[in-house]
């Protein structure tokens, strides 16, 4: 569950972030004086997938899963060197899995609410093309709270060519420990917390007037409570299941390397690849493509393909598959050898005066506009069975 929020969360970002330009011309300087306009998005996104390897019934049972999220997005510039951003929602959604911690065959579905917000201030050295980020943030569900600090820093030199940023995250997550009905009075966990640290270097370069690329290494480490206590796990060896159990500790190590490639100036192909490997047996492989298209004025189609392959953690293994003398188990397929497709395609309207714009009350110095449409459809199938639809609205909003 908590992989899905943060993917859902994650396709968000990514809308909000792609939504902020509809040039096709390189970027150049991102480093300039903040003006007056104040920028906001508003997103919604269902999300609807079906299954059979439940990690809540030992790797088997339903996976039916639907999400509905709505996500704001501000940014506020204070002056010309400093701003301050909002980024927040909720999450409902409703699992048929969930439903069997307490019942190992139900027809109904557990639902749930998961609110969400992130506060940011960024502050500018214009003399020394340098940027400063710093953020803090939540997350509140029914049986898990999570605060988060980072801060980022950025520097630019060569014109605004070459572009490097530093990011670090820490997290900090405390689980409520409801386990599996019946389990409940045999086993205990030592700790319902988790911490998590990530570092971030990202190396940006346009190399010609059309082309340009970007080098990402990442550093993840996790501690504490890295299994999900209510996970069941069935053994070869034994009636009795137990729940899933997993090192104290992990490090993932992402890398990747971007290229944006303008043939044309109604053009641009995006491509993407990645490499990952973690202490855990992982190891996976990630390319994508997407083609935004102008075509016409005001219409920007963006079709696009994601591919995904990844070994198996040394931890897992499927139903009654495990045996009870090891120290480790899981059958959550998230962790199993897989592959994965997934298509879509966006579709924007965003006309050079706005789709609609006026003068807010009592301020006639100033212009609303409604800036921009946005939608996004994407179909998801892995080797494991998996499959999952998300559908997304992103609105633009920008007051001058």
């Amino acid at each position: 569950m908590k992989k899905l929020e943060l993917l859902l969360v994650l396709l968000c970002l990514a809308l909000a972030g792609h939504a902020q330009t509809d040039s096709t011309a390189l970027r150049k300087s991102s480093l300039k004086k903040f003006t007056r306009e104040v920028e906001a998005n508003f997103l919604s996104s269902y999300y609807h997938q079906e299954g059979d390897n439940a990690a809540v019934t030992g790797g088997i049972g339903t996976e039916k899963l639907t999400d509905v999220s709505n996500v704001i997005i501000v940014n506020v510039p204070l002056d010309s060197i400093r701003s301050i951003g909002f980024y927040g929602g909720a999450d409902i959604y409703s699992s048929a899995s969930t439903d069997n911690i307490d019942n190992n065959v139900s027809s109904a579905s557990s639902s749930d609410l998961r609110s969400f917000a992130t506060f940011s201030y960024n502050r500018l050295n214009l003399q020394r093309n340098e940027r400063y980020g710093l953020r803090l943030g939540f997350s509140v569900e029914y049986d898990y709270t999570s605060f988060s600090l980072g801060g980022s820093y950025t520097k630019e030199w060569n014109d605004g060519n070459t572009e490097f940023t530093a990011v670090g995250q820490a997290f900090f997550d405390n689980w409520k420990l409801i386990y599996p009905i019946e389990l409940r009075s045999s086993v205990e966990l030592p700790s319902s917390q988790r911490q998590s640290f990530n570092g971030q270097l990202i190396f940006s370069q346009i190399l010609t007037r059309r082309l340009q690329m970007s080098l990402s290494a990442e550093a993840v480490y996790m501690k504490g409570l890295l299994s999900t206590p209510f996970h069941r796990v069935y053994f070869a060896d034994a009636v009795t299941p137990d729940i899933e159990r997993l090192p104290s500790d992990r490090l993932k190590i992402p890398l990747s390397v971007r290229f944006n490639y303008y043939p044309f100036d109604f053009m641009v192909l995006r491509s993407y690849y990645r490499y990952y490997q973690d202490d855990f047996g992982i190891s996976g492989n990630t390319a994508e493509l997407e083609l935004p298209l102008k075509v016409s004025q005001v219409i920007t189609l963006s079709p696009f393909y994601r591919y995904h392959t990844q070994t198996a953690s040394d931890y897992f293994a499927p139903y009654a598959q495990h045996l009870s003398s090891e120290e480790f188990y899981t059958s959550d397929y998230d962790l199993s050898a897989l592959s994965s497709h997934k298509y879509g395609m966006g579709v924007k309207y965003f006309p050079f005066y706005g789709v609609a714009r006026s003068r807010p009350f009592l301020s006639s110095q100033r212009v609303f506009m409604f800036k921009y449409i946005e939608l996004r459809g994407a179909y998801y199938e892995r080797s494991t069975g998996l499959k999952s639809f998300v559908g997304s609205l992103n609105l633009g909003f920008s007051l001058k």
